[in-house]
């Protein structure tokens, strides 16, 4: 372990290591699992592969979003966004008060990315476990998800991504590519769907991407590629096998966060629909509110509506911010552009009858004032 500052100095981080967390889980003989109470809609993997790997070396799991007292050696508590921080100060607390005698370690993206924010008297993990993401996620726990989700096995076939986007959280997160060698066993047959999460699965070997969509099709899976594919690496070949997968509707997610993939992007959506994909199974992640223009971000928008695939507005958000009250506001943008433009791209049946200029100037939910159209005039 290793002992940080926080930088007004006031409090003490402890780091722990792969080495020393697993021997702590494999000694624990009973295990309080706590997901703090934001927001989410997927099992909480990280817990759910604890779970596995604690009953594994003979220990008991309980599961709660909100820790009690009882006869614990361990806590283990996640953390998701940065700006769901609050809830894990919250949960780290009340563990600390109801479970004094017991550890309390802290895992997750915040975590990873602002502990000092986070932590209080936890031991920190971060990053990922390669050994902890071998183990398949434990469903015999009732994780609390819409039953929606229940249907789906949730697995990461790979870890990393090459690219060192300014804005993503994952080359701090997962800094190498790395292909989990167990996960054909992730993809549990009781399970009609899977959401496979890799974060640039196209950045993978051939081979890796050929051998999992032949295991999906000969599974008879319904897919969800959650956190999308790399355009420029899109080729005629990969776009072929795509196409024989069995997608959830608008399960192929794609990405088109920058001007500078202006092309790339198209080309890449016009070489899978070529390749048999269906229109309706595409969808697409368009990055605003980061270096971008209004003007830049509703072109991006609007390219994918008329290549007939949704856009999903996803608002940047610094990867250090720990309040969503105080939400960032891009050079270029006003808040009230931010949110009439975000509620615009979000209701499809605004979107798909006209242009967001003209949109807004008839609603009045977030009325545009005279500096809000100055931003969107000087992003011309």
């Amino acid at each position: 372990m290793t002992l940080a500052e926080t930088p007004d100095g006031d409090e003490r981080t402890l780091f722990i290591d792969e080495t020393a967390l697993l021997e702590t889980l494999g000694q624990a003989k009973r295990v309080l699992l706590v997901e703090p109470r934001y927001r989410r809609k997927y099992p909480p993997l990280g817990l759910a592969k604890i779970a596995t790997f604690v009953k594994r070396h003979g220990g008991e799991v309980v599961f709660t979003r909100k820790p009690t007292p009882g006869d614990y050696d361990l806590v283990c508590v996640t953390s998701l966004f940065t700006h769901a921080s609050l809830p894990v100060r919250d949960a780290i607390r009340e563990a600390s008060c109801v479970l004094p005698d017991a550890p309390i370690l802290l895992g997750g993206v915040a975590a990873t990315l602002v502990p000092n924010a986070v932590a209080g008297s936890a031991l920190v993990y971060r990053g990922y476990s390669q050994a902890l993401d071998e183990c398949v996620p434990d469903y015999s726990i009732d994780w609390g998800v819409e039953e929606k989700w229940s249907k789906f096995s949730f697995t990461f076939t790979s870890r990393g991504c090459p690219n060192h986007c300014a804005y993503c959280a994952v080359p701090r997160l997962e800094p190498d590519l790395w292909v989990n060698p167990t996960w054909r066993s992730h993809i549990v047959d009781e399970k009609p769907h899977a959401m496979i999460s890799d974060n640039n699965l196209s950045a993978c070997p051939t081979e890796h991407v050929l051998e999992l969509i032949e295991f999906l099709v000969q599974k008879k899976k319904r897919v969800i590629l959650d956190n999308g594919l790399d355009c420029k690496l899109i080729t005629d070949e990969m776009a072929a096998e795509l196409a024989r997968v069995r997608w959830v509707i608008l399960g192929l997610r794609l990405a088109f966060d920058r001007m500078e993939e202006d092309g790339i992007f198209q080309e890449a959506v016009n070489r899978l629909r070529s390749g048999g994909v269906a229109k309706s199974n595409m969808m697409a992640y368009t990055l605003f509110n980061f270096t971008d223009t209004p003007q830049e971000a509703d072109y991006r928008m609007h390219e994918c509506v008329r290549l007939g695939i949704q856009p999903y507005p996803q608002r940047y958000e610094p990867l250090n911010i720990t309040d969503r009250d105080k939400p960032f506001i891009g050079r270029h943008w006003t808040p009230n552009l931010l949110r009439a433009f975000r509620l615009f791209w979000m209701m499809a049946g605004y979107y798909k009858r006209g242009r967001f200029v003209d949109w807004a100037q008839q609603q009045d939910k977030y009325p545009l004032t005279a500096d809000d159209w100055a931003a969107w005039s000087a992003s011309k």
